[in-house]
C-alpha cells in the first residue's frame, strides 16, 4: 500500500493556494520577467520601495525613456537560473535554461534542467512544449494577468502596467528599482508583489514575492543579440 507523507498530504489537499501558485509559475511565467539580462549578487526585494514617496504615475518621462532605450536593444537571448521557494519545502526548486525575447514573436523560455521543455508567451497566449507534445494551460484569469504584466514589463510599457498595478520606482544614477503591486486583491493574493532591480538598460534581478518563504528569484546571464534561423524560429516560437 502506498504511504503518503505529511508533506504529501499538505500538498495534495491542504493548500489550494499552494496549488494555484504552482500552476501560475509552473509553466515558466516567473522567468519571463527577467528576460532583459541580469547578474548575480543583487537583491531586488526592498520593502521600503513600496512607499507613497516612490509611487509612479502612468506618464513618467524618465522611466519611459528607459523603456525606449531597452527597446532599442532589439531581440536578445540569455542563459538563466530560476529558484522557486515554497513554504512547505526546505530547499528551493532550481531550474536552468535559455530565454529568447523577440519583439515580433514574443517570449520563449527553453528550460534545460531539471527537465527539458519550452514555454512560449505571445499574442495568442501561452503554450508549453515538452516530451509529450504541445499543450496550452487551462484558462486562469490570474495567470493571464501575470502573463500580460510580463509582456508589458519586457516592453517597459508603463501606461499599460499602470492599469493593473500600482507602480513604485527609485533611481540613482544608472541604478534603478521597480516594484509592482497588483490592484486586484485576488491577483495579489496569488501572485504577490514583483520586484525588479537593474542597471542602465539591463534588468539585474527579478523576484515574484508572495511572502518571505514563498517567492521566485531569477538571475539572467549577459544578453546577446538574437539571430533566429528558420529552424530555431520553429523550435523556440510558434
Amino acid at each position: 500500500m502506498k504511504r503518503t507523507t505529511a508533506m504529501g498530504r499538505r500538498l495534495a489537499g491542504g493548500s489550494g493556494r499552494y496549488r494555484c501558485w504552482r500552476r501560475l509559475i509552473g509553466g515558466g511565467t516567473a522567468m519571463a520577467l527577467a528576460a532583459l539580462g541580469a547578474a548575480p549578487g543583487w537583491s531586488a526585494t526592498d520593502p521600503g520601495l513600496i512607499a507613497p514617496a516612490n509611487q509612479l504615475a502612468a506618464e513618467e518621462p524618465g522611466w519611459r525613456e528607459l523603456g525606449r532605450r531597452i527597446a532599442q536593444r532589439g531581440d536578445v537571448r540569455a542563459d538563466f537560473e530560476e529558484r522557486r521557494f515554497f513554504a512547505v519545502r526546505r530547499d528551493p526548486i532550481v531550474l536552468q535554461g535559455e530565454v529568447r525575447v523577440s519583439a515580433t514573436r514574443g517570449l520563449s523560455l527553453h528550460y534545460t534542467a531539471p527537465e527539458v521543455r519550452t514555454v512560449i508567451i505571445d499574442d495568442a497566449g501561452m503554450v508549453v512544449r515538452g516530451a509529450g507534445g504541445q499543450a496550452a494551460p487551462p484558462p486562469d484569469p490570474r495567470a493571464a494577468a501575470a502573463n500580460s504584466a510580463l509582456r508589458h514589463i519586457l516592453g517597459f510599457n508603463f501606461p499599460a502596467l499602470h492599469e493593473n498595478f500600482e507602480l513604485y520606482g527609485r533611481r540613482s544614477g544608472d541604478h534603478w528599482s521597480l516594484a509592482l503591486v497588483p490592484r486586484d486583491p485576488g491577483v495579489q493574493r496569488v501572485l504577490g508583489e514583483i520586484f525588479v532591480d537593474g542597471d542602465a538598460e539591463s534588468v539585474r534581478r527579478i523576484e515574484l514575492r508572495r511572502s518571505a518563504r514563498q517567492h521566485v528569484d531569477i538571475v539572467i546571464g549577459p544578453p546577446a543579440p538574437l539571430a533566429l534561423a528558420p529552424e530555431d524560429a520553429a523550435r523556440f516560437f510558434r
